[in-house]
């Protein structure tokens, strides 16, 4: 019954067009909503000119001191191909995940609304291969400032003053949601607390990887590592993770 058991649980990312299709005053002020403007997206050249959504997982291993690591980027194509004539039409704008697409009545095509390697994605969008090198450093020195900016809090929450004080090993496993924009920079849409844990396709397998190296990164299959060799102990065990913080 705890009264914000609720407060993490996500709305999903929706297009609006009007001030009028915002949340009521009441629901706004639960600050569990954010607007942000819509920004253009770098695209590809005939079929491929859609916007997209890119997913990241992030790590964090410890908040006293902050330690986060990324893992590799995977994207996804909104299901209608942008329309000069209509660039606002709902399809060719959403693109978080099928059950919103067919909410909106698009027409669901595998080709575009699977997700791809980060690789593969950078083929479509045509950017290349110091451009995509750019766009991922440029992405992980956005996290790591978003999750250095939110330290303090997250630092003094009661938890975690707890785990830090014992010595105690825990790890928060998260997904940030963002774009590549016309300038191939990223703009961060959202960084999901405890995303969807059962994912298909390229996406689930490159979930159950990142799940597998983070567990072998942080020991789980060790004798229980002492606080102050964890970091080191990380740094061995990289896998396919890469410190930002």
């Amino acid at each position: 019954d705890y009264p914000d058991k609720h407060l993490h649980v996500g709305f999903g990312v929706r297009f609006i067009k009007s001030e009028m299709e915002l949340p009521n005053k009441q629901d706004q002020s639960s600050g569990a909503f954010l607007v942000q403007p819509l920004v253009n997206h770098k695209m590809g050249s005939d079929t491929w000119k859609r916007r997209h959504e890119l997913r990241m997982y992030v790590c964090v291993t410890s908040t006293t001191p902050l330690r986060a690591y990324t893992y590799t980027a995977t994207g996804t194509f909104a299901s209608a191909q942008i329309d000069d004539a209509n660039p606002v039409d709902p399809c060719s704008i959403d693109t978080h995940g099928i059950l919103v697409r067919r909410e909106l009545g698009c027409q669901i095509n595998n080709t575009f609304s699977s997700y791809y390697s980060f690789d593969d994605f950078s083929k479509y969008v045509e950017i290349t291969e110091s451009e995509k090198q750019n766009f991922l450093t440029a992405t992980n020195r956005l996290i790591g400032k978003v999750l250095l900016q939110a330290q303090p809090k997250i630092q003094n929450h009661t938890v975690n003053k707890g785990i830090a004080t014992s010595g105690a090993a825990c790890f928060s496993f998260l997904r940030v949601d963002f774009a590549m924009t016309e300038a191939i920079e990223p703009y961060i849409y959202e960084i999901n607390e405890f995303p969807f844990a059962n994912e298909k396709g390229h996406l689930g397998d490159v979930q159950r990887k990142a799940y597998r190296e983070l567990f072998q990164m942080i020991g789980l299959d060790q004798v229980p590592i002492v606080a102050s060799e964890r970091s080191k102990y990380e740094m061995d065990h990289l896998g396919g993770w890469s410190p930002v913080v």
